[in-house]
């Protein structure tokens, strides 16, 4: 005798509707997840490719007036002695390497190495056009 139902405990038609049906429900909750996850990601992506890009124009460099500063930091014409361009690079022997502003030179090359008897700047811009502005 059964207090609350006529129906049989043991038998569930919810139970066996999942027995039946269960890996189609999994496949199905499983396969909408995965299309909310790949909607997301082209959201984004849309919006990521309607962002405005910025392209950074090249800056105007006077060379000349580059080349003057090298020279300027480097203690004058007066101060050297000799001097010449190979590649991307300059040359200098000066006659005093105590006037040399290191950091006015800093600013205005890539680099630069000094050594006992002369100076090697390197400059990633327009060499001959500064080489030219210098001399």
């Amino acid at each position: 005798m059964y207090i609350f139902s006529d129906v049989d405990p043991t038998t569930n038609a919810f139970n066996d509707f999942l027995a039946k049906y269960g890996m189609w429900i999994a496949i199905g909750i499983a396969g909408v997840a995965f299309l909310a996850v790949l909607t997301l990601f082209f959201i984004a992506l849309i919006k990521r490719r309607k962002e405005p890009t910025t392209i950074d124009k090249p800056k105007v460099i006077n060379h000349s007036e580059k080349g003057l500063k090298i020279l300027e930091a480097l203690g004058g014409k007066d101060n050297i002695l000799e001097h010449s361009l190979v590649g991307s690079r300059i040359t200098v022997v000066l006659s005093n390497y105590d006037i040399v502003n290191d950091e006015a030179l800093k600013k205005e090359v890539t680099s630069f190495i000094k050594m006992s008897n002369k100076i090697i700047l390197v400059i990633k811009d327009d060499v001959s056009s500064i080489y030219q502005g210098m001399f």
